[in-house]
């Protein structure tokens, strides 16, 4: 505008300097109003749009508040104009917040995690994060440094060198009917981060991102949920060694009648293997808003506990779960006599989703028994499932040999869906 923001005694303006600055006054006004188009008009010099103009964009329902940036219009919140609220809440907004981030790998050695997963099969590796591999192609889950800042880990998927199936990978993340209630009746978006290999072979270097949610018992997605909802889809086209994100708004919302769940990636590698066939993902977001958001980042201590309701294990945490492991962190308890076993509960004070299945490892050699530290040797493992719960499990041995003696043995707890 023509005419300072302190308007002094002096000569007045001339008419056509006057009605500029009304004009541009005016456009300023305007703009900040609602509308299915961006603003073109603003407060800047000759009625440009500045940087910090404020649109609220309804193009799309829910609407979308949007600030200008200098140079884009930057998606601030959203608006519901039929619920009358705004979201993303303040917290908790990522639903696949418990490790949509990939930092917790209790399943394996921790931060230096790298699971090993056979042709055909479908495992769990980072903690809520499964993978179902095709036939002639084994491969290998770790995790690795994060993508973005202020991301501590990643997931780095690897078609082994050499293997040549070209099934399409399945890296999911099910859902618990609790999750989804968080989300029924709305719009959600979807995200992530995503980096390809050396030697990532997708034709076009397509990956996809979607969630599907259907109406029977909580699950993994498989062949297709009950009454399956296509909610929301995302493609990415990534050359070698390429970093890149990935993102698409939900076409409908999530169905209020949804029980079961699942967010996916899904790629078709071709040919045979070279040595890094890969895709590394990270900051993965599922939240509730037709735009997305920055990716919400709970404490290490919030994350672990939350995927401690699907999984937990006696070793400390960098140590992956195996037989002969060593003693840190087992149950331990003292013999009473020669003539009963031992007993100790496998509790802890955050419930699991549903009563676990117990596997048991012995500290000192290769079976999954008790072991006697004191003299050595072993007491034949059993678990009472009959008093087994979300909170504890009791696992007791056969007759011991000695009392007085040291008794110990690990264990894993798994819920997951």
């Amino acid at each position: 505008m023509s005419q300072s923001s302190v308007i002094l005694p002096g000569s007045p303006l001339a008419g056509s300097a006057m009605v500029g600055d009304i004009n541009a006054a005016w456009a300023a006004i305007i703009s900040k109003f609602s509308g299915t188009v961006a603003p073109t008009l603003g407060p800047g010099v000759a009625g440009a749009v500045v940087e910090g103009q404020w649109w609220l964009d309804t193009s799309i329902t829910p609407n979308v508040l949007r600030v200008f940036d200098g140079a884009s219009w930057a998606a601030l919140l959203t608006i519901d104009p039929t619920n009358h609220v705004s979201y993303p809440p303040l917290s908790f907004r990522n639903i696949v917040g418990d490790n949509g981030g990939m930092e917790v790998w209790q399943r394996g050695a921790g931060s230096s995690a790298s699971i090993a997963v056979g042709a055909s099969t479908t495992a769990y590796t980072a903690d809520r994060w499964y993978v179902t591999t095709g036939a002639n192609q084994a491969s290998v889950i770790a995790a690795v440094a994060g993508l973005t800042n202020g991301s501590n880990l990643a997931a780095k998927v690897t078609r082994n060198n050499a293997q040549t199936g070209t099934t399409a990978y399945i890296f999911g993340f099910p859902l618990d009917t609790d999750e989804l209630a968080r989300m029924r009746g709305q719009k959600v978006t979807i995200s992530a981060a995503v980096k390809s290999g050396a030697n990532w072979s997708p034709a076009s270097g397509t990956i996809n991102l979607d969630f599907y949610t259907g109406t029977g018992a909580v699950g993994k997605r498989g062949g297709g949920f009950s009454s399956e909802t296509h909610v929301a889809t995302a493609t990415l086209n990534l050359g070698t060694s390429t970093q890149g994100t990935i993102s698409g708004v939900g076409s409908v919302v999530v169905p209020t009648g949804a029980t079961q769940g699942e967010l996916q990636f899904t790629w078709s590698p071709s040919g045979t293997a070279g040595a890094d066939d890969s895709i590394t993902i990270d900051d993965v977001q599922l939240e509730v808003g037709v735009f997305a958001s920055q990716p919400e980042r709970p404490p290490f201590e919030t994350m672990i506990r939350r995927c401690k309701r699907h999984y937990r294990k006696t070793f400390p945490y960098g140590t992956a779960p195996a037989q002969s492991a060593g003693l840190s962190g087992a149950l331990t308890t003292i013999s009473p006599s020669t003539t009963s076993g031992v007993a100790t509960r496998y509790e802890d004070s955050i419930p699991m989703r549903v009563t676990p299945s117990v596997t048991t490892f012995n500290p000192s050699t290769t079976n999954a028994n008790w072991r006697n530290v004191t003299s050595t040797v072993d007491s034949v493992v059993m678990v009472d499932s009959s008093g087994a719960s979300p909170e504890r499990v009791l696992i007791t041995s056969a007759t011991s040999t000695a009392s007085a003696q040291y008794m110990a043995i690990h264990a894993s707890a798994d819920a997951g869906i």
